[in-house]
């Protein structure tokens, strides 16, 4: 498609090809070209996506932020209902050793449903679907196509963007704003020497696939070899985001509506090492038969062929997001950590402020003001949500009572602010970004603190010999489900003197006969994956 094919009705001056250019059309892309055009239909907009057809990403599960954007923000309620799995909650088990039986197993997670809407995404399906709403609301589309340029204009003339469709043909065309939703290719971010990979401070990597003939937890197969799956807990336990947790490392297991699981592992390297073996699929595998809940459903299901994936840096993030008519969105100004499926909210408040911007500027109004919030505000709130909620996490996601603790304040704490705040205020709070602002910085101060005093304990405990001593014969789920209003504050407080008795176990604890450092020695090497694997 060219530009004089189009209808010239833009509200800008007719000096560029478009008003927008979104490089990208999976979820955030996808979504800035639905905004846009919803919000003013006479813009231009322009859509490049590189593939045919989009696949997964790290984790297709969302948080309640998340899943406000979805229903509330985007208004896919409905679709999600019908096509989509409703997810029930976050659910963690431990063990102490290989050989533990499911009923040793120590489960955190809530015994109800849960209040607010959140879901188990196939993103494949999700981000098509967005962008197929966007084409009927009337932006244009170029797919598949490598973009091969971007020329950005220091001054108000166009900015200029050229690519190659699938037959080889170059095309060039104008546009008044760039809007990058490459995700983790971050064109933009790269272009302008922006891009910054959090190395050391968080050195994880993940391997993920597809696996089909999983046998559910509250399958009539598991429940009649394991009666204990049918106590403790009410709500569905199959529907909820199941992670497998140990020292340094932690597995996603999430279904997906086809019937498939989404299962992916997430690793510190500087702490962990997956099992060998020939490839990635089959470490993988090993590993989930070494927990018992992963044997339960695994072992007799098969994963997808040629669908195993691989990051080796997971966590990155961008200087700057926005500039002189160009921004970032999504995983393209930067990507953290999967473990709280938190992805989606930063994808959210960017894709909202950057739109709400340019939509303002569309409509002449000075966006000054708002440039100079988001040129500096998404590193700001990167740093604070990384150094509150994950840095050094993964000394103690082991520890079922350490992380019972992490539990409970951290979802406290998510639900006073982000959770309350899009809720209550979504015209402002959805333009802002999560933690920024004088409350939201001394929330995650105080969260980094007591990240920091857990981690510190679960290096007392494993040089003791006591770590990992709740991993069996606990039933730590909670009876009270979290909702977005100050009543999180209670279980604040009861963090608070979970804390304490921690900090006294940790002490006073004495050694286990079998402590867990015995079953998963110091990683001798880099713990990463060979490029042959």
């Amino acid at each position: 498609m060219h530009a004089a094919a189009l209808a010239s009705h833009s509200p800008y001056a007719n000096t560029a090809d478009y008003d927008v250019v979104i490089l990208g059309g999976a979820f955030s892309g996808a979504s800035s070209a639905l905004l846009l055009k919803r919000g003013l239909p006479s813009l231009k907009v322009l859509v490049i996506e590189r593939k045919d057809e989009f696949d997964r990403k790290v984790g297709e599960s969302t948080s309640e932020v998340g899943g406000c954007f979805l229903t509330r923000v985007l208004h896919l309620g409905s679709y999600l209902s019908a096509h989509h799995y409703q997810k029930h909650g976050l659910r963690m088990w431990f063990c102490k050793t290989p050989h533990d039986r499911v009923e040793d197993c120590t489960e955190i997670g809530p015994k109800f449903q849960s209040r607010l809407p959140t879901f188990q995404l196939d993103r494949s399906l999700l981000d098509q679907h967005v962008l197929d709403l966007a084409i009927q609301e009337g932006a244009q589309l170029e797919r598949p196509a490598t973009v091969r340029e971007i020329q950005l204009a220091e001054d108000d003339e166009p900015h200029r963007v050229s690519w190659t469709t699938v037959t080889g043909e170059n095309r060039q065309i104008t546009a008044r704003w760039v809007i990058d939703a490459s995700g983790r290719a971050a064109l933009l971010a790269k272009k302008l020497g922006l891009h910054r990979p959090l190395g050391d401070e968080h050195p994880t990597s993940s391997i993920w696939c597809r696996y089909r003939k999983v046998n559910p937890l509250d399958s009539h197969k598991s429940r009649s070899l394991h009666p204990c799956l049918m106590r403790n807990v009410n709500s569905s336990r199959s529907s909820a985001t199941n992670h497998l947790m140990g020292r340094g490392w932690w597995v996603w297991l999430i279904p997906l509506s086809n019937g498939d699981y989404s299962v992916g592992i997430v690793w510190d390297r500087s702490i962990f090492q997956l099992p060998e073996g020939p490839d990635l699929t089959s470490r993988l595998h090993a590993h989930l038969m070494q927990h018992p809940i992963g044997r339960l459903m695994f072992r007799e299901a098969e994963p997808v062929a040629g669908d195993t994936f691989y990051y080796k840096g997971l966590p990155y993030f961008t200087e700057q997001m926005v500039g002189n008519r160009w921004a970032m969105v999504g995983d393209a100004a930067g990507f953290i950590d999967p473990l709280y499926s938190q992805g989606l909210d930063y994808c959210g408040h960017t894709v909202h402020a950057v739109t709400q911007m340019i939509l303002n500027s569309a409509a002449g109004k000075d966006i000054s003001g708002t440039l100079d919030y988001l040129r500096g505000a998404y590193k700001r709130s990167y740093r604070l949500w990384f150094e509150s909620l994950y840095k050094g996490k993964y000394r103690y996601l082991g520890d079922a009572e350490l992380m019972r603790i992490a539990f409970i304040m951290d979802l406290g704490t998510y639900f006073i602010g982000p959770v309350r705040l899009v809720y209550s205020d979504p015209a402002y709070e959805w333009n802002r970004l999560p933690y920024d602002g004088p409350i939201g910085n001394l929330f995650a101060k105080f969260m980094a603190f007591y990240n920091r005093r857990l981690g510190a304990m679960a290096e007392k405990r494993w040089a003791k010999g006591t770590y990992g001593a709740w991993n069996n014969g606990m039933d730590l789920t909670l009876s009270q489900s979290y909702s977005p209003n100050f009543s999180a504050f209670m279980f604040l407080r009861w963090g608070l003197r979970l804390w304490l008795m921690a900090e006294l176990r940790t002490l006073f604890g004495r050694p286990a006969l079998n402590p867990m450092s015995e079953i998963q020695p110091a990683v001798p090497t880099s713990g990463d994956v060979k490029a042959t694997a």
